[in-house]
């Protein structure tokens, strides 16, 4: 029986080494999407100034002990979107008998491992790699915010939608936007 979300994840282990493809491993540090994080909080809670200091004060405390659980939480959810969104280079076969738990898990690092075409370009794979970094953060902003000031949560769904659309953007130029053809029976 082969556990998911109880121990390191490995995505697409099994992808094929033909010579037209590569597998490339993207890595997003939770030491620097804290960063960021705890950064874009400092900065969003003193643009809302000094009359409303509990909100700022809640909002700044992002990266605090009790708090950061659920930073590490959304950090999940985000980093499996990501996953998703990247389909095509990252898909794995089911497991046979297969239990898929919803511990709580802290990683170093998040990693998406990609079976990409040989053909995909480097500076692709960086900006792709950028991207997801603020996908991820705005996912995250977004989510705290909901709950700690949601007037301004809006503006970080916004910032993740618009690197969601990159994203895909990047994907579908590289694989193509698949047609289902219409059948009328």
């Amino acid at each position: 029986m082969y556990h998911i979300g109880c121990s390191e994840d490995c995505y697409n282990t099994d992808a094929g080494d033909s010579k037209t493809t590569k597998n490339v491993t993207l890595v997003f540090h939770r030491e620097q999407l804290l960063y960021a994080i705890k950064n874009y909080a400092y900065i969003e809670g003193h643009v809302w100034g000094e009359e409303n200091q509990h909100a700022q004060h809640t909002l700044v405390e992002i990266g605090e002990e009790g708090n950061v659980d659920r930073v590490d939480r959304i950090l999940g959810v985000a980093h499996a979107a990501a996953v998703e969104m990247l389909y095509p280079y990252t898909k794995q076969e089911p497991i046979d008998d297969e239990v898929i738990c919803d511990n709580m898990r802290t990683p170093e690092d998040y990693k998406i491992v990609m079976t990409i075409p040989a053909t995909m370009s480097r500076t692709t794979l960086r900006l792709l790699n950028r991207l997801i970094h603020e996908f991820m953060v705005s996912r995250v902003m977004h989510d705290w915010l909901s709950i700690t000031h949601p007037e301004a949560a809006p503006n970080w769904r916004e910032k993740a939608s618009e690197a969601q659309e990159e994203i895909n953007s990047i994907k579908h130029t590289r694989t193509g936007v698949m047609r289902r053809p219409s059948r009328p029976f």
